[in-house]
């Protein structure tokens, strides 16, 4: 008899949350290794050396030249990257058939770019919210509408 299991993913940036959902079940249930942290660091943590320093056109000032990439947007894109590994992996594994991504945009976007055929396959809906810090009822009760039956 096939199982009908529905991994529901809430995430943001730096936490996310792996819950589970049968149909013939009320509510949903957190899986037992299902929450992934990451830390926020400041800025002044993750750039380890000084901005370089530019000369002005005239005169003697000088400024500081900002980064072209963000070092939280590279923090938050490997950490998605690597949440993004651990479902793949576990649909390999069988061990989900369908998958929801809760998130805010942001997050869902660098999500859709990590994942891999297999998930792309069993991606069953996308709710665009942001739900990291909410309970599980509060979720299930916002988000009953885009679950299978």
């Amino acid at each position: 008899m096939k199982q009908d299991r529905t991994w529901i993913v809430v995430a943001d940036g730096a936490k996310a949350r792996i819950l589970l959902y049968k149909p013939h079940q009320k509510g949903v249930q957190q899986l037992p290794d299902g929450e992934f942290h990451d830390s926020h660091p400041a800025t002044h943590d993750l750039v380890t050396e000084r901005q370089p320093r530019v000369h002005d056109s005239v005169g003697h000032a000088r400024h500081a030249v900002e980064p072209r990439i963000d070092p939280h947007d590279q923090r938050e894109t490997r950490f998605l990257t690597r949440l993004a590994a651990h479902l793949d992996g576990a649909k390999q594994r069988g061990e989900f058939e369908h998958l929801v991504v809760v998130a805010p945009a942001t997050a869902l976007g660098e999500l859709r770019k990590a994942f891999g055929p297999h998930l792309h396959k069993r991606l069953f809906s996308e709710v665009v919210h942001d739900y990291a810090h909410q309970s599980n009822d509060y979720i299930y009760q916002h988000i009953k509408d885009s679950l299978p039956l």
